[in-house]
């Protein structure tokens, strides 16, 4: 069977329907003959609702109430499955532990953050798993807080990649010819302590794993049909690419394009693992390949748009000549005209539009 990681983002579990739909993705790889191991994100907005319930823990609130809203969430998605009732029985029974733990302790620290939050990953992971489970795959739920080694930087950890490959690389070898799930963002201290990776971190866990198991190739589901661009809000006229390397993934990763996240590309670039990006919501649809060596010779004008530290729009240009990019901006925005373009001293090949 060939090896696979495929990446689930949090928009593609946001419901039982969705979840369903990352059923049948699964199941299709299953009978074409790839082994995957399922890296899946927290669903819809939980990561942003534990969020605000790991800020509204040190004021001392009452802990149930608090957390009624993102614990019923999933409980209906539980109940929508068809799935046993007691399913995440257990996950609520820790989570509120971890909560009342936090309330009323003074400000709320990144330990906190990374003890709370990573739950969201938790539940989504056994929720998916459960209805792997229940449509006749041998799929195997693996808790990435045991396998993805890191530092103890709470809430922007760094992996260790030795410790991390032994540790999948053995989990793998346990499970034999069955298929894993497990979760992006999060991972383990030494001391035990949970970590996670940074916001959307998920895709740079599925990175680790590719990297890992020495797979085949990466996929990364998204809610788009594959790299654009430019983002279709704001720039008109976007359109897919189908090849692109590495580096140039990763340059539109660091101005702000909001492809991947920028550490994915490390990973993959070191392993010669290739990487797609393809829609969950038609699959039938070819992504964008990343993993050419060079950039392809007709790539077009490349645009990320982003926000500096005060919140003011940034908008970059890559691949293009900043006198083309200035010119190639004015054209379709003529009510906000740039001036000129400036090299972006920290991104190859990069500029900052001046207006």
């Amino acid at each position: 069977m060939r090896r696979e990681v495929h990446k689930f983002g949090g928009a593609s579990v946001r419901d039982a329907e969705a979840v369903r739909n990352v059923g049948r993705i699964v199941l299709g790889l299953w009978n074409r003959g790839v082994q995957p191991v399922v890296v899946v994100s927290a669903m819809a907005k939980s990561t942003n609702a534990l969020e605000k319930i790991w800020t509204g823990l040190p004021e001392g609130v009452a802990v149930e109430p608090l957390c009624a809203d993102v614990l019923g969430f999933h409980a209906n998605v539980v109940r929508d499955l068809g799935l046993p009732e007691d399913l995440i029985q257990t996950d609520v029974a820790d989570f509120l532990a971890v909560a009342e733990g936090l309330k009323g302790k003074g400000p709320a620290d990144a330990a906190g953050y990374d003890a709370l939050v990573g739950f969201g990953e938790r539940l989504s992971t056994h929720i998916v798993h459960a209805h792997l489970v229940q449509i006749g795959l041998a799929a195997q739920w693996l808790s990435a807080w045991e396998l993805v080694r890191t530092d103890a930087s709470h809430r922007a950890a760094q992996v260790q990649l030795p410790a991390t490959g032994d540790a999948v690389r053995r989990a793998m070898t346990g499970i034999g010819k069955g298929l894993a799930v497990t979760q992006g963002f999060v991972g383990g201290a030494a001391n035990g302590a949970p970590t996670t990776l940074g916001r959307e971190g998920s895709d740079f866990s599925g990175a680790v794993f590719a990297e890992a198991w020495s797979a085949e190739r990466l996929v990364v589901w998204k809610d788009v049909e594959g790299v654009m661009t430019g983002d279709p809000r704001h720039w008109p006229g976007a359109t897919k690419i189908d090849r692109l390397d590495h580096g140039t993934a990763e340059r539109m990763s660091l101005a702000g394009a909001g492809i991947l996240h920028p550490a994915t590309m490390a990973p993959l670039r070191r392993a010669g693992i290739p990487l797609e990006v393809r829609s969950f919501q038609r699959p039938e649809l070819e992504g964008t390949v990343i993993g050419e060596r060079h950039a392809p010779s007709d790539l077009p004008s490349l645009w990320a748009f982003g926000a500096d530290a005060t919140g003011k729009e940034e908008v970059r240009c890559l691949t293009a000549a900043p006198d083309q990019a200035v010119a190639e901006w004015n054209a379709v925005f003529p009510d906000r005209q740039a001036s000129s373009a400036d090299i972006d001293p920290n991104i190859s090949g990069c500029f900052r539009l001046v207006f």
